[in-house]
C-alpha cells in the first residue's frame, strides 16, 4: 500500500510539474513548439492525449522499481542518490530510444536534448519524493 500511494504521489507531483514546464515552454522556446506543428506529429490526438496524463504514474511505478533495487549499487543517500538515479535512467533508457527517434524523425537536435532533459528532470522529481517518502 505504501508504494501504491507512493507512486500516486510522485506521478501526481511529475505531471503538475510537466503540465507547468509544458507552459513554460511555450514562453521560453517558441521556435521549438513551432517543431511540434510539423507533419510527423499527430495533428489531432484527442483520442491518446490521456496517455501524456498516465505517463507519470508508469514513469513513476518504472523509477520506483530501480529506486529499490538500486540499494546496492548506489551508496548515496538524499538527493545525490536522487540524482544518480534519474541520470542513469536517462543515460540507460532515454538516451538510446531519443537516437533512434533523431534517426527516423525530422525533428532537430535540440529537442531531442530538450526532451532528456526534460526526462532526467521527471525521473529526479519521482525521485526526490521516493527519498522523501522513505
Amino acid at each position: 500500500m505504501k508504494n501504491f500511494v507512493t507512486i500516486l504521489l510522485a506521478g501526481a507531483t511529475v505531471l503538475i510539474v510537466s503540465v507547468g514546464l509544458l507552459y513554460g515552454l511555450i514562453s521560453f522556446f517558441p521556435v521549438l513548439i513551432e517543431e511540434y506543428y510539423s507533419p510527423v506529429f499527430r495533428s489531432n490526438s484527442f483520442n491518446t492525449d490521456w496517455l501524456f496524463y498516465l505517463h507519470p504514474f508508469a514513469l513513476s511505478a518504472a523509477i520506483l522499481w530501480f529506486w529499490n533495487r538500486s540499494k546496492e549499487l548506489i551508496t548515496e543517500t538524499g538527493v545525490a542518490k536522487a540524482l544518480k538515479v534519474s541520470v542513469t535512467y536517462g543515460l540507460v533508457a532515454m538516451a538510446p530510444v531519443l537516437l533512434l527517434t533523431f534517426s527516423a524523425i525530422d525533428i532537430s537536435a535540440f529537442m531531442v536534448v530538450t526532451w532528456l532533459v526534460y526526462g532526467i528532470l521527471q525521473a529526479l522529481l519521482a525521485c526526490l519524493v521516493f527519498e522523501w517518502r522513505s
